[in-house]
């Protein structure tokens, strides 16, 4: 064999053995690269298996006291601390693990405040949600306060602290409901089922207020509370707990006085009885005016009688039948609020026909006990869910936020808890967001 067939055989073997290592050398490439994407594979799969496992971590630490007492999931905490537990349970699952590079994990819980009202609402739907307003039964799912706590003047407690006032979720809003308001809604719902026939929309704040906040005549549980008219406070919202017991007081009488007013002007047997009485110690022109005063007190003196009534725990009709009415003529004309609006001519016409007229008046003299109508609670419902709805829950929250205070953390604050979490996490250059709130 000649010396160029030989060198051609050797040239031949030498292109195989580098076209052979080349090939080799590129399917070791695309391991080592097969490898590297496995891995990242890998990490990335364990971080969002992990991630959504730290979420649940995370939301596990919900608050212990405000689940009891108002059944709310939220937890502690803040941005930097979240993301310190989070970075904890990264360094111990992922560094050092497979080469993999791990940047850390950031938590961003803006909007997740249980302070915010929308996550406040939704915090009260999940704990009260399986109720509804009209499963309740008024009355039987609350207890009366005992005698004397209910002749107390709220031990005049009085909230004067200004740290605490300032950071009330409701700081800075203002607002209630009016007499003329509680009297023309309940004309509108007309009794108890009428009422809660039209609180259902409304079931779990309902069921909040009536399980967890106390009111002058009923309680809610055996904790302790630092204000006694908490109901009257949602309505009110004033720092004096005496004050908010005022006011509604203030409220209830305008509207039951209003609808007496009604009621008396609808019984033709009393506007007579009036205009007969008039006539005899105001005779002439003048005795228009007091008929509407002697209207007025006979109105006034038995919306008296209606807040004893409901302060006691009873009930009164919002528009009363003629065998409702509790008092008699006769009181009225005895009563300061006519004798010391009338002039001295009608003074001595009234004492000179005395007789006459106690006669005349007794007529309708009567004493009832109602078992219909709206009790204190419910027209104090009426007032709470005329309110605008975001002062409401505002209202409801500072409630909470001072129990809570009161209770168990002197510095608890409602924007410091979260119903929910949020936070990245950044391994191999690429993000892994993850995102859950209480359900």
């Amino acid at each position: 064999m000649n010396s160029s067939i030989v060198l051609k055989i050797k040239e031949r073997r030498g292109s195989s053995a580098v076209l052979l290592a080349m090939i080799f050398t590129g399917f070791a490439i695309c391991i080592a690269g097969a490898i590297v994407v496995s891995r990242k594979l890998v990490v990335s799969s364990e971080c969002e298996v992990m991630g959504r496992l730290w979420t649940k971590a995370i939301l596990s630490e919900y608050d212990v006291h405000l689940l009891e007492d108002y059944s709310i999931l939220a937890y502690f905490g803040n941005d930097d601390e979240v993301s310190e537990k989070l970075n904890a349970y990264l360094d111990y699952s992922l560094r050092n693990k497979m080469d993999s590079s791990v940047k850390g994990v950031n938590a961003d819980l803006t909007g997740l405040e249980l302070g915010d009202p929308v996550n406040f609402k939704k915090a009260l739907e999940q704990g009260f949600g399986s109720s509804v307003a009209s499963e309740l039964i008024s009355g039987n799912s609350r207890t009366k306060r005992e005698t004397n706590d209910n002749d107390q003047k709220a031990d005049s407690r009085v909230i004067n602290d200004s740290v605490v006032l300032d950071t009330l979720p409701s700081h800075g809003m203002g607002g209630t409901v009016s007499g003329e308001t509680l009297t023309e809604k309940a004309k509108y719902y007309g009794d108890e089922e009428g009422l809660w026939g039209s609180l259902k929309g409304a079931g779990a704040e309902i069921l909040m207020i009536e399980r967890c906040f106390d009111n002058h005549v009923t309680v809610a549980d055996n904790k302790e509370h630092l204000l006694v008219n908490e109901w009257e406070y949602i309505i009110k919202g004033s720092n004096d707990d005496e004050e908010n017991y005022k006011a509604c007081k203030k409220r209830l009488f305008i509207a039951r006085n209003a609808l007496n007013l009604v009621v008396l002007y609808s019984d033709p047997e009393k506007v007579e009885l009036i205009i007969s009485v008039a006539e005899t110690i105001t005779p002439g022109p003048l005795g228009l005016a007091t008929q509407v005063l002697i209207a007025e007190a006979w109105a006034a003196l038995e919306t008296e009688e209606d807040l004893k009534e409901l302060y006691s725990g009873g009930r009164v009709p919002v528009l009363k039948t003629a065998d409702q009415w509790k008092t008699g003529l006769g009181a009225v004309l005895d009563s300061s609020e006519v004798m010391d609006n009338l002039d001295d001519d009608s003074r001595e016409l009234l004492d000179e026909n005395r007789g006459e007229l106690s006669e005349l008046a007794g007529q309708l003299d009567t004493v009832a006990q109602f078992k219909d109508g709206l009790n204190y609670d419910e027209y104090l419902l009426i007032m709470i869910m005329s309110l605008n709805d975001n002062l409401r829950l505002l209202r409801m929250m500072d409630l909470i936020q001072i129990n809570m205070k009161y209770r168990y953390y002197k510095d608890f604050n409602m924007m410091e808890y979260y119903t929910g979490t949020r936070f990245t996490i950044c391994v191999n250059g690429k993000d892994h967001e993850f995102e859950d709130h209480y359900k």
